[in-house]
């Protein structure tokens, strides 16, 4: 069996973030290898919602 180390992942953490009066579950999993931190990308999901519903 051939597993790639950019295909392994790390089990979910369950987080909860309270931004601007509106609560974000999140469900993350972390890839071997990645070079963004999970903060950062939710952070980055979240702005890219905000600037399509502007």
């Amino acid at each position: 069996m051939n597993i790639e180390k950019s295909n392994i992942t790390t089990p979910p953490v369950v987080r909860e973030y309270e931004i601007g009066g509106v609560k974000y579950i999140v469900a993350a999993t972390v890839k071997v290898g990645a070079q963004e931190t999970a903060a950062s990308k939710i952070r980055r999901l979240i702005m890219n919602e905000v600037v399509k519903t502007s």
